[in-house]
């Protein structure tokens, strides 16, 4: 669906400037909605489902539960599993981000993957994601993802979390 400018004019300007982008079929990634305007954005790119990397911490006071308000108001359900900004990426957030991920996929869902900006912790995901789903390679999906949204750039230390993970989620198959 085609997003009209006047609706990208009213989103926040944290939004806006970190900005989405479409990486898989059905997937996007992005920066953290913070009001009501970026919510509506992500209702009409046919958004419904999101999954929040964002720890509670790194939002601003009042802006969280605006975002559950909107949320709900246009029925997009949304799960979360709070990460630290910077922070590793454990394989247990992994395992459980990459199914719930693949899960809504799976299901024809619109997902919508973010942490803060969209560019570390959401990127990596999404790699895994794809990665799954096509049986690459983490780094080759990562390549993937950032051609389609030049900003993703996860820290080396969450490329390596990333690594271990699928050799040894890999290693347990038979």
């Amino acid at each position: 669906m085609e997003v009209s400018a006047a609706i990208i004019r009213v989103v926040s300007s944290w939004f806006r400037n970190y900005g989405y982008a479409s990486v898989y079929d059905h997937l996007i990634v992005g920066a953290m909605p913070l009001d009501d305007a970026d919510v509506h954005l992500l209702a009409t790119l046919g958004v419904d489902r999101v999954l929040n990397l964002v720890d509670d911490s790194e939002y601003k006071r009042g802006a969280r539960r605006k975002v559950e308000r909107a949320l709900a108001t246009e029925e997009i359900e949304e799960q979360r599993l709070r990460t630290e900004d910077y922070g590793n990426l454990s394989p247990d957030l992994l395992e459980q981000a990459t199914a719930q991920v693949n899960a809504w996929l799976d299901d024809d869902r619109i997902v919508y993957l973010h942490c803060r900006a969209g560019w570390q912790r959401s990127a990596a995901v999404a790699a895994g994601v794809i990665a799954l789903r096509d049986g690459t390679e983490p780094e080759a999906a990562l390549v993937q993802v950032q051609a389609l949204k030049n900003t993703a750039d996860p820290m080396p230390h969450q490329r390596e979390d990333l690594q271990r993970w699928f050799a040894a989620r890999v290693s347990r198959q038979p």
